[in-house]
């Protein structure tokens, strides 16, 4: 019995790649103590005995000798990520033809003992490739600043998960995190917000940024550096405003700060100044000398042309172009630096409105995030244009579970159903974006990207037919072994079979019961106030910026409701509102105060005996200089 439970294990977290089982052997993981690589391997050794040590609870020491519990070896045969791996009961032997195949295969192991109930591997022989070459995450650096420590966190995850990729997104109007050694003024004055000293002046070095991409291409990971432009600017033009198209004063701003944005519509930079293009020519030798990724990703999304309309040497250059479109103009920016890219024997990676007017080069990548993407996949093909895929549906983990789930996100299929044979190969791969707006603590970074983040790695690793979601459900049980093992939060979906919810305009969330929400909090668009009051944790009601002194939000129940507990669920980084006032109504709209408290983001009232509740209501006594979110507020009868 023991033997077909191990081997029920296996066939269900990972039915495919299995070639053979030995139904009558096993492999204890206390046998596991040693690690032999070819020496070139070494640091990939290093990092997966830093990993695996804490899974396998005990020391994982290198060793030299062929009779190594774990040997790897190089098949020049085996190429790019595949990997042999054949577990018998005197260790493990590993084949690949590089060290990322070998880091693939020793992620794979990982999982295997996470998933080892009784401690012990059934013995089995499998061979993997994987279905895309580029499998990655990104992580918005620019609008909350995370520590070098903190992406390593990430990086170990994304290793464990098979991901290759790591997008930084480095620069936008909140802040520029990278220091130029020739311009060295831009993440100084980029970074440094007057009004907000205790998040000012976070920005990474070269040699934090040298350190980063080393460990993680002991990982078998490359890190690829944004640099948004020509919109997504402010924190640029604060430091260079003679780059803008009109000069004077610019100012960054944290998306905590609470005041009136100075010039916040005119974030782009000027694309007819000779001198852009200098600087530009700065920040890719200095990227360059920085990442060795044959990819350099130059932004290019979200760019407004009003202010390049009003400027004297942008009419000039439309003019003597012989322009139709103002949008022409970030055309001509697209082409120009794609070409600067390319001279450095690099590509250029762009969003995918780089191709609306086909003005991407055919060696530049879109990388497509608009809608469900399909649209753009299409044009991109037409063109003959190398993609990689990140729509925002169901790609943005910015989102919470409640549109994007994980079961959302697990029965994504990346392709379009009109691609043939020779268009597929266009297709890189996928990633999902992590954008930091509302998440401003690395514990919330791992909620918002675990357990999505492992329903993608799937998605790009295995062929469709490979995938089962009630397969992938029952091995959620030991991916969270892991999170545990390694000290990561994650999300734990209240439905996890729950197909996500797309808002608009028009459809809002529903509620978990009959009320009316009123609030005078202004909102961002589709963050509906419903949310607060649907009965997920995981969604949320979110401000743009900043909450005025006396603001308020009401909740009237449709029946009266006789209530235990009051409770209100903010946003549990530490910018949750530090003082907030309850009232609650009965049967005659007159609000009065409740006593309640206020921890870690979690605002309590309880009562004595049982209250009749018609209504809810909180404010804020005073202005909160953050954005604020309310995930959940729950009237409790037991």
């Amino acid at each position: 019995m023991r033997y077909s439970i191990c081997i029920l294990t296996i066939l269900l977290l990972w039915p495919f790649p299995v070639v053979g089982i030995d139904t009558q052997n096993e492999l204890a993981i206390r046998q596991i103590k040693t690690i032999q690589a070819p020496y070139d391997w070494r640091t990939t050794t290093e990092f997966w005995q830093e990993v695996m040590t804490p899974l396998i609870k005990q020391p994982l020491t290198l060793s030299t000798e062929s009779t190594a519990s774990i040997r790897l070896r190089q098949v020049k045969t085996l190429t790019n990520e595949t990997y042999q791996m054949e577990i018998t009961r005197k260790g493990v032997t590993i084949q690949a033809g590089t060290k990322e195949g070998a880091s693939r295969a020793l992620a794979h192991l990982a999982q295997l003992i996470a998933a080892a109930d009784e401690q012990k591997i059934p013995c089995t022989y499998i061979k993997e490739t994987p279905r895309f070459v580029y499998r990655g995450l990104m992580i918005d650096c620019s609008r909350h600043f995370w520590s070098i420590n903190e992406l390593k966190r990430d990086i170990r995850m994304m290793a464990l998960f098979r991901f290759n990729r790591l997008h930084l997104h480095l620069t936008d109007n909140q802040g520029w995190r990278f220091y130029m050694k020739t311009h060295p003024e831009v993440a100084l004055k980029g970074t440094h917000y007057e009004e907000v000293p205790e998040l000012s002046d976070r920005y990474y070095s070269r040699e934090e940024l040298i350190d980063l991409v080393n460990y993680a291409a002991a990982a078998g990971i490359d890190i690829i550096p944004e640099i948004d432009l020509p919109g997504h600017c402010q924190a640029l033009l604060t430091a260079r405003p003679e780059l803008s198209c009109h000069g004077g004063t610019f100012q960054v701003y944290p998306e905590e700060y609470e005041g009136v944005r100075t010039r916040p519509g005119e974030n782009m930079i000027c694309v007819s100044n000779p001198d852009t293009y200098v600087f530009i020519n700065d920040i890719i030798d200095e990227l360059t000398a920085i990442f060795p990724s044959k990819l350099i990703h130059l932004g290019g999304d979200e760019v407004a042309t009003h202010i390049w309309e009003r400027c004297p040497r942008c009419q000039a250059l439309y003019a003597r172009e012989k322009m139709t479109s103002w949008h022409e103009l970030q055309d001509y920016f697209t082409q120009r630096v794609s070409q600067m890219v390319r001279s450095k024997g690099r590509l250029m990676i762009g969003w995918d409105e780089i191709n609306d007017r086909q003005a991407a080069s055919q060696k530049d990548v879109i990388m497509i995030w608009q809608t469900d993407g399909r649209k753009q996949q299409r044009m991109a093909t037409e063109r003959g244009l190398q993609m990689i895929l990140s729509p925002k549906d169901p790609c943005y983990f910015d989102f919470g579970y409640s549109r994007n789930s994980t079961r959302r996100v697990y029965e994504w299929e990346p392709l379009d159903k009109t691609l043939n044979g020779c268009d597929i190969g266009y297709v890189l791969g996928g990633q999902a974006n992590l954008w930091t707006e509302f998440v401003t603590t690395q514990e919330e970074v791992e909620r918002m990207l675990w357990p999505r983040a492992c329903a993608l790695a799937e998605v790009l690793w295995y062929q469709p037919e490979q995938k089962s979601w009630e397969c992938f459900k029952k091995k959620l049980a030991s991916i969270k072994k892991l999170f545990g093992w390694t000290d990561t939060d994650f999300t734990e979906e209240s439905h996890l079979d729950n197909l996500g919810f797309v808002p608009t305009e028009e459809a809002i969330p529903s509620l978990k019961e009959a009320a009316d929400i009123t609030t005078d909090i202004e909102g961002i668009r589709y963050y509906h106030k419903e949310y607060a009051f649907d009965g997920d944790e995981t969604t949320f009601f979110a401000t743009p910026y900043s909450v005025p002194a006396g603001s308020s939000f009401t909740v009237t129940l449709k029946d009266l409701k006789t209530v235990k507990y009051i409770q209100i669920l903010f946003d549990a980084s530490k910018e949750y509102p530090d003082m907030v006032e309850l009232l609650i109504s009965k049967r005659d709209g007159l609000f009065v105060p409740v006593p309640s408290s206020l921890k870690d983001g979690i605002l309590t009232a309880s009562f004595n005996q049982p209250q009749e509740v018609k209504a809810v209501k909180f404010t804020l006594p005073k202005s909160m200089m953050a954005r604020l979110s309310i995930k959940e507020i729950s009237f409790i009868s037991y």
